[in-house]
């Protein structure tokens, strides 16, 4: 469990002055009283790169590190799964994705029965939109496609997304195309330019058609970038001149083209006059992978692991959150907040009921400083073999049945060192609160048996005291 049945009174009291505040910006603007609400989700994107966070040189972020000038940085802000089909739907739901039986990548499609953030806000009035990656849909792994399902009964427009253009690159099933253009009907286009343009130009043309209306927006913008396969055009790749691996000039060029869409998305804000009125958040799906042959060239220094992981480096990722005149601008959070904190802030903006299923958090309070608690007691994951839990300082992780690492966030060695030697009695406490959240997974339960192969390689690789 959360704090959010602690803070709630405080978390439906301030959503009164919230939207008295966007009642303000929408007298100014002759927009929507509620915010708009704008996701920004970026894929095998690494700790490390983001110029705000000051962790390498070679990073060129100037649009997004003036987000965060103007926003809140979460150095502590992750993700549900190391993996992009669960962590999409734990972000879209605002629930563990394990709860409903999508815990890896073959666990899909994202069923009707769970409601995404999409389909929450257009209960509040909202006009809802998404581009880009979807991967919420069968494939031809997935384990839990209803029998005679089609493909196409999954896709955004089934979910909650009013308009769209859906696909991580060429192809996409589109609503309207880059340009705006309403089709006459949902169908497939082809777009052969580079996919983060394209995904940015129909963002930027979603603003334009909605901005400034009488209903407010939800824009899910879901960059296909820096994951594989790498690819950026001469414009952004003259950016990284110098001795560098090619992955990494590559990824460096498209976080850039990443930027500059970000950059565009700030500014057509501004230009409509609704940047006041529009809540802003920028997310990693996961961590970068990092072994030979499926690096895509980003890093996730100085955590711990990579892509498929539960150390930090598979799931703490960049997380930007800003809205001007709401929010504190150029603040550092340093508390543990998650991916399932987006759909229960906006929910909780949107002036909908609290609700129980929603496992996050209304972030705003905290953000405020007007929520004295930390936003979460305690945060949990369960992947493939492995599973964990967070409570303060502490993170615990089950690699198979036996083994147990305890970590102490707060040290020097963060997870370079197990400390469950000395510290036995945090671990039993943790593995007895990741027991009982465990119990109500669907399937219920921790993993059994050994580490899946490729988990033990990575562990091997990465954590120098096992």
């Amino acid at each position: 469990m959360n704090r959010a049945d602690v803070v709630v009174g405080l978390g439906l009291s301030w959503a009164l002055s919230a939207l008295a505040l966007g009642c303000a910006a929408a007298q100014a603007t002759e927009g929507p009283s509620k915010p708009n609400v704008i996701v920004i989700f970026t894929d095998d994107h690494g700790f490390a790169d983001l110029g705000a966070q000051g962790v390498r040189d070679d990073v060129k972020t100037p649009h997004l590190d003036r987000l965060a000038a103007g926003g809140v940085r979460m150095t502590h802000g992750y993700v549900t799964a190391p993996q992009c089909v669960p962590s999409r739907a734990g972000l879209l739901t605002g629930r563990y994705q394990t709860r409903f039986n999508l815990e890896t990548n073959h666990d899909g499609p994202l069923l009707h029965g769970e409601v995404t953030i999409a389909e929450r806000l257009k209960r509040a009035g909202y006009i809802t939109g998404m581009c880009g990656k979807w991967h919420l849909n069968p494939n031809r792994q997935s384990k839990n496609t209803p029998p005679g399902a089609k493909p196409l009964d999954f896709m955004p427009h089934r979910q909650g997304f009013d308009e769209y253009l859906c696909g991580p690159r060429r192809r996409y099933l589109a609503s309207h195309d880059a340009k705006g253009n309403k089709l006459d009907k949902p169908a497939m286009v082809e777009d052969r330019r580079f996919r983060i343009d394209v995904q940015s130009d129909w963002a930027v043309n979603f603003i334009d058609r909605h901005a400034g209306g009488d209903e407010p927006f939800l824009l899910y913008v879901s960059y296909f970038a820096p994951h594989v396969p790498l690819e950026a055009t001469d414009r952004y790749l003259a950016r990284f001149p110098g001795e560098m691996p090619h992955e990494r000039r590559l990824a460096l060029a498209m976080l850039a083209a990443i930027d500059d869409g970000v950059g565009r998305i700030t500014e057509k804000l501004e230009e409509h006059g609704v940047e006041r009125n529009t809540l802003v958040f920028f997310i990693s799906d996961n961590g970068a992978p990092l072994k030979q042959g499926a690096w895509d060239g980003s890093l996730n220094e100085p955590l711990v692991g990579e892509k498929g992981m539960l150390t930090d480096g598979g799931v703490r990722v960049p997380f930007l959150v800003s809205w001007p005149g709401v929010l504190p601008a150029g603040e550092v959070y340093e508390k543990p907040v998650i991916s399932l904190d987006v759909a229960a802030t906006a929910n909780a903006l949107a002036g909908l009921p609290h609700d129980e299923a929603l496992d996050g958090v209304n972030l705003v309070p905290h953000l405020r400083s007007e929520a004295e608690v930390p936003p979460h007691d305690r945060l949990y994951w369960r992947w493939r073999s492995q599973a964990a839990v967070r409570q303060g300082r502490w993170k615990l992780i089950m690699l198979g049945e036996h083994h147990r690492l305890l970590f102490d966030l707060a040290s020097p060695q963060h997870e370079h060192a197990n400390v469950i030697a000395d510290h036995p009695e945090v671990a039993a406490e943790l593995e007895a609160h990741l027991k009982r959240w465990a119990a109500a997974q669907n399937p219920a339960g921790l993993p059994t048996g050994k580490l899946h192969p490729e988990g033990s390689k990575f562990f091997r690789a990465h954590l120098t005291r096992p």
